[in-house]
């Protein structure tokens, strides 16, 4: 063996030596793996990867951290119901020893009637949003629907439609998977995720403690009057003081058939839900 092909070999051993060195001493004295950024990649693997952006983080990975952080993100966005997996929600459920079934189906509800006149003609760019930017809508009513489709754009399954005539958005419970991504598309807060069996609904969301001089309910809005309150005998009908507006038990899902009888302005609508059918 030749000089050269010794010095070849010696400095191949010394180098991997060297780097042998170097690796024991990286695992013995630099920091472990942070358990968040652990936690992360166990949950990224459940996650279905689309990186939708619905979740309102830029990516799955970024949104596993989220959940690393704190489990009730889970519960605050629309990702487990997109996913529309059990099996997968069923594996990050036990992956993190939480239950993720959701419970009941639950629907998006729109609280508006369409029925305000319009103020003028509104020519700008065609979307809710940018209408509610100018003198809060075209419309009469300052919360009615202003139905350029902002929730129809988001909806994943094609159930919100438009109502030309009265440009006003609806909703089919039977294609709705109650995601919640049209609630935060709405500039005017009309849209709520109840449960399917849910039995009537409020078809307005005029708020009189936030009234707007010169602008009026239409003639189906609620007149915060109470009778469908003193009307409901086991508490079906509720009262929001916050909206000054009544509101139905989420829980117990009763049929209020005196309130919608006695509402005035007969602006409760009855729902054909499938349990009270």
């Amino acid at each position: 063996m030749d000089a050269e092909t010794i010095v070849i070999i010696a400095s191949l051993t010394f180098v991997g030596l060297g780097c042998g060195i170097a690796i024991f001493l990286a695992n013995r004295f630099l920091p472990e793996e942070d358990a968040g950024l652990q936690r992360t990649e166990e949950i990224s693997q459940y996650l279905p990867g689309m990186n939708c952006g619905a979740c309102g983080q830029p990516g799955c990975f970024a949104y596993a951290g989220e959940v690393a952080k704190d489990i009730d993100t889970l519960h605050n966005s629309p990702c487990m119901t997109l996913m529309n997996d059990e099996e997968a929600v069923k594996a990050l459920g036990t992956a993190l020893g939480v239950d993720l079934s959701g419970g009941a189906k639950k629907v998006a509800l729109i609280h508006c009637a369409g029925s305000s006149e319009t103020l003028f003609d509104y020519t700008g760019i065609d979307t809710c949003k940018a209408a509610a930017q100018l003198s809060a809508g075209y419309k009469k009513c300052p919360y009615g629907c202003l139905g350029f489709g902002d929730c129809a754009t988001v909806c994943p399954e094609g159930a919100i439609t438009i109502i030309e005539e009265k440009r006003i958005a609806v909703v089919d419970p039977k294609k709705c998977i109650g995601c919640g991504l049209c609630v935060k598309e709405c500039p005017m807060n009309l849209i709520d995720i109840v449960p399917v069996d849910m039995p009537q609904y409020l078809a307005c969301n005029y708020m009189s403690k936030k009234s707007i001089p010169g602008r009026e309910r239409c003639d189906l809005g609620c007149i915060h009057c109470r009778l469908c309150v003193k009307a409901a005998e086991h508490g079906e009908v509720m009262w929001d003081d916050t909206k000054d507006l009544p509101f139905f038990d989420p829980i117990d899902l009763r049929p209020a058939p005196a309130s919608i009888e006695k509402c005035p302005k007969k602006v409760i609508f009855k729902r054909e839900s499938p349990r009270w059918k």
